[in-house]
């Protein structure tokens, strides 16, 4: 059962409403689940009914939006989502990291319980139910902690056309992908979610993305090509990117945007270039230098393609480690700057820590050797950390005007990441207060009414009256990340109360574990249908 909003006022309180307007004081009544308004300060009157909430001196701004989840399962997994709340996230995006949740195959279904049970003993006794996405959003809406949001990504039609993820589509497969791609618009899907193209792919591959695209753009959603293969230049996969959004249409949101060692004035030069030729154009990315990601994600995207077993084969065949050591040494990766994070296997616990090119050197091996030996013997679950860029490429993508936070995806929230439960108090204590790079308005409205914008939700992301009561109230002076490499796993500083449909999920700073998250579906509840 839903749990229940309580009437509850925030009063004389510092409003930020999202839209990046100046801040005011106000009392915010929220009841039923909505805010019921916002008033002068002082104004409101307590009724004896009513809980209170003295915002002396603190600032109320809509729940921060995450565009890009922590993780695809872990709502499923772990419903609670305190590593999201307690950083003041009220709504998160999945579908762009690990397995696919919809829509399914019974086969892909069998992969995706197996995944599950590895992440939870209690899904060991239990089926993936759900094919649909329409039937993955009712599970969702079921109970979590957050509200969310779901990317479709092209690997789940593909499989559904043609069988495997690793099969390209013919003529006829196509037109059922895209027919897929359809039905998971209609039934509630918010966009496309997928790899930046590359130039290796075939005329099909290209031809499918296209077609994709367009189905996308036709339905209001948005395309979210992940930019964090090491493999291709930041600056040229978001050429690509553009490109292709250009020529079909659909809006653009280019994820895990990051500087390389050229650094980010190429890489934003594309952004500005792709405004002014008048593409539809967001991006994101966390506040950190380090990176996290996937050592798999090395691989060109010809070579992580299909399921688990296609790139173990790959990494198996000389011809097809040495295309791929061409590739990479063409790429100009650091590999000194790629260090280990995590790793599956016992085999390679002395591993965590040491840099490919000191594993490497140890070996007696090159790095793309060493990469390939590590990724078979982990069964490609090993996580890396990466430097990119420096301060100044980091702030300047920051700032940019088509910017939106992230949190860290990094496949769960035990990986050894501070951004998994930090990165949002990252964004207004270091950048705003601290480093005052943005004013506090401007970063608000990055985190909540700009999300929502590129989400087309149409009743959330900034405080006004009808809008859902997902708030956040929090100390302007004390905000910030607590979560270190060393101690990954530690609730933000300066966030006192969060609301979720108006139901309490952080209270005095502590979670209250309430399942009051929606799924929020393209074109129905809390979302508009087109431009």
């Amino acid at each position: 059962m839903r749990p229940t909003a309580v009437r509850t006022a925030i009063t004389h309180t510092r409003v930020l409403d999202g839209t990046g307007n100046p801040e005011y004081l106000g009392d915010i009544v929220l009841e039923s689940g909505l805010i019921a308004g916002i008033f002068p300060a002082g104004s409101f009157k307590d009724d004896g009914a009513t809980v209170l909430i003295d915002g002396a001196g603190l600032v109320a701004c809509p729940g921060f939006i995450n565009l890009r989840g922590t993780s695809d399962t872990a709502p499923l997994t772990d419903p609670a989502r305190h590593s999201a709340l307690t950083q003041g996230v009220t709504t998160e995006v999945l579908g762009q990291d690990g397995a696919h949740c919809a829509p399914l195959t019974d086969a892909s279904a069998s992969v995706l319980r197996n995944h599950f049970s590895g992440l939870d003993p209690d899904w060991a006794d239990r089926d993936v139910e759900w094919r649909t996405v329409g039937q993955y959003l009712d599970h969702l809406d079921s109970g979590t902690g957050t509200n969310t949001a779901y990317l479709v990504p092209k690997n789940a039609v593909r499989a559904l056309a043609t069988g495997s993820p690793a099969v390209a589509p013919g003529a006829q497969q196509l037109v059922a992908e895209v027919k897929a791609m359809a039905d998971a618009l209609e039934q509630g899907a918010v966009g496309l979610s997928s790899s930046a193209p590359g130039d290796s792919a075939t005329p099909a591959e290209t031809a499918e993305l296209e077609a994709l695209c367009a189905a996308v753009g036709a339905y209001g959603g948005y395309w979210a090509p992940d930019l964090d293969s090491l493999a291709v230049p930041a600056a040229e996969s978001a050429t690509r990117s553009v490109e292709l959004a250009a020529k079909t249409g659909v809006p653009v949101h280019l994820t895990h945007l990051a500087a390389d060692r050229a650094g980010a004035a190429d890489l934003l030069a594309v952004l500005d270039r792709a405004l002014k030729a008048g593409v539809d154009l967001s991006c994101d990315s966390h506040p950190y230098l380090e990176n996290p990601g996937m050592l798999a994600s090395l691989l060109p995207g010809w070579a992580r393609d299909g399921q688990d077993e296609d790139v173990l084969a790959r990494l198996d065949d000389p011809e097809a480690v040495a295309r791929i050591s061409s590739d990479l040494e063409a790429s100009g990766i650091d590999w000194d700057a790629l260090t280990i994070a995590f790793v599956c296997s016992g085999q390679l616990a002395m591993l965590v820590g040491q840099s490919i090119a000191r594993i490497a050197a140890i070996q007696s091996s090159d790095p793309v050797t060493t990469l390939a030996r590590i990724l078979h013997t982990d069964s490609l679950a090993t996580g890396v950390l990466y430097a990119a860029g420096t301060e100044e490429d980091l702030r300047a993508i920051l700032v940019h005007r088509t910017h939106t936070g992230a949190g860290v995806g990094f496949g769960s929230d035990t990986a050894g990441h501070p951004g998994v439960w930090g990165s949002f108090p990252r964004f207004v204590g270091a950048l705003a207060r601290e480093a005052k790079a943005m004013d506090l308005p401007a970063v608000i409205h990055q985190l909540t009414g700009r999300p929502a914008q590129r989400l087309r939700l149409s009743n959330r992301g900034v405080l006004a009256a009808g809008n859902a009561a997902d708030v956040l109230v929090f100390d302007p002076d004390a905000i910030i990340d607590m979560a270190t490499f060393a101690d990954p796993r530690q609730p933000a500083a300066g966030i006192n109360h969060v609301f979720v449909n108006g139901v309490p999920a952080v209270s005095e700073h502590q979670p209250t574990s309430a399942l009051a998250g929606r799924a929020l579906r393209r074109g129905t509840e809390g979302t508009t249908q087109s431009l």
